[in-house]
């Protein structure tokens, strides 16, 4: 990431933050972290449901319910105040759907109708927005027909008419569905291409806040065992590679929803329903995809986060069946049934600034996180005097002998008005403060206020926050003060 010769100072914090901050900001306990989607008896999404509500088992031993953080539809934006800008200008959750049609994976004699029941479906989702389309090739070679982000790892946005694209480069593939696999390519190196592209599209995908769907057009999941160890558990916990491919969606906070338009046999089916339970996902069968996508967006708009801490010994590099309950009658949960419990504390910094980076790039802001913001000349010339507030129900926070504890990272960056022109390192802070006070600032909103040094070529101010517990990005673009 380019940044300009001149850095942003920080000159100073309020004590809400800086009361708190250490040098070396304390961990917090490494999360369990699931999406949760509640629906009714008519499929309508439930979005006033709390914490005390849900039952969490990892590995059939209950966990208390850190954290939930409720639909966006069931937080309302903030009223407009003059001077302020906002990151949220709706309740309307940020989301992205990723689609992989897999001809490396689709049988022979179904590549056909699976083509053209994908091809009658793009002209009918016109209106369906950030959507993006990949196709994995008969060889293994991700074809990014419509990518979220090009080679270079900049953030693409999906043209309105992504539907058009993704249809006249699709056809480009039809000469290809009578075909066979090119010879030589082993069973192993199905199971290692496929992963590859799954977590490749995922990462594009996680580049993203909101919530993020990857709707996977397939016959089967491939595997392969390792026949160096005796296994005593099912596919997943006997397979090569799953592990790697399990974390790799988590990290990406990505749901995989397989989609498959052949007959299949009950062992491939339960194996799909498999990958869809190892990421909260669904599993469709001769659904018209702008049906598909539509559903996802309707569950994406009623998803809850769900964060438990386990004991620190839980982590213990291997798979865990997680159940999550609710105790109100009449409802049904979708949510992931299963993880791999790979001890990656130290990942939180990497995951932390690849998040912000990409975020760097959007030109949109982030509205996970509320946040309001104001800017005017500083107390020097060159220098602007940001205030922020950060509404404190957006961030995770754990039960501290009464207090509210968390653990924030923040950095400002300026743009001349088509380009970054620089940016500040993310400074992470450890937040403590009693549970009443910390309750009590939801109106007024946790402030944040920092007088900083301006690129004379500035036209924008853009403050930047990211929650290491939830993984929320939320963020808030300021026009530079004239007069600076």
């Amino acid at each position: 990431m380019k940044r300009s010769e001149t850095a942003l100072l920080i000159a100073f914090l309020l004590p809400v933050l800086s009361a708190a901050q250490s040098q070396s900001p304390a961990s917090l306990p490494q999360l369990v972290r699931t999406r949760v989607v509640v629906t009714d008896a008519k499929g309508a999404p439930v979005l006033d449901l709390k914490p005390q509500e849900f039952r969490f088992t990892d590995q059939s031993k209950s966990l208390p319910v850190s954290s939930l953080h409720p639909p966006f539809a069931a937080h309302p934006a903030p009223a407009a105040m003059q001077g302020w800008v906002s990151s949220r200008a709706s309740n309307e959750a940020p989301h992205t759907v990723a689609v992989l049609f897999d001809l490396f994976n689709l049988m022979q004699n179904n590549r056909l109708d699976s083509f053209q029941r994908v091809q009658a479906a793009l002209p009918r989702m016109a209106s369906s927005s950030h959507v993006y389309f990949y196709l994995l090739n008969l060889d293994g070679t991700l074809e990014p027909l419509v990518p979220a982000q090009d080679e270079k790892g900049n953030i693409l946005a999906a043209p309105a008419d992504w539907h058009k694209s993704a249809s006249k480069l699709l056809q480009k593939y039809e000469k290809n569905l009578g075909r066979t696999r090119p010879a030589g390519i082993l069973q192993e190196d199905v199971v290692k291409k496929t992963y590859v592209a799954l977590e490749t599209v995922a990462r594009h995908l996680g580049a993203r806040p909101g919530v993020r769907d990857l709707i996977w057009v397939t016959d089967g999941v491939p595997n392969v065992f390792d026949t160096r160890k005796q296994c005593s558990g099912d596919w997943m916990e006997c397979a090569l590679y799953v592990p790697h491919l399990s974390v790799t969606l988590d990290n990406a906070g990505v749901a995989v929803h397989p989609l498959s338009y052949g007959i299949l046999r009950p062992d491939v089916t339960l194996a799909m329903e498999d990958v869809a339970g190892l990421t909260g996902g669904k599993t469709f069968y001769r659904e018209d995809l702008d049906s598909v996508i539509s559903q996802v967006a309707q569950a994406a708009a009623g998803s809850y986060l769900l964060l438990a801490a386990p004991a620190a010994d839980n982590w213990d590099n291997k798979f865990h069946r997680l159940r999550v309950q609710c105790e109100r009658r009449g409802v049904k949960v979708l949510a992931r049934q299963r993880y791999y419990a790979y001890p990656s504390q130290g990942q939180a910094p990497a995951l932390e600034f690849a998040a912000m980076s990409a975020l760097l790039k959007i030109p949109a802001d982030a509205p996970e996180i509320g946040l309001r913001g104001s800017i005017a000349p500083g107390s020097k010339p060159g220098t602007a005097m940001v205030r922020i507030r950060i509404d404190p129900m957006d961030l995770f926070t754990l039960d501290d002998a009464g207090n509210a504890s968390g653990q924030v990272s923040v950095m400002y960056a300026q743009y001349d008005g088509k380009s970054l022109l620089g940016s500040t390192q993310p400074m992470t802070f450890n937040m403590r403060m009693p549970k009443q006070q910390f309750a009590a600032a939801a109106k007024e909103g946790l402030p944040f206020d920092q007088e900083i040094v301006l690129d004379p070529r500035a036209k924008s101010v853009r403050f930047l926050l990211y929650d290491r517990g939830s993984r929320f990005l939320g963020s808030v673009t300021l026009p530079a003060p004239a007069g600076k």
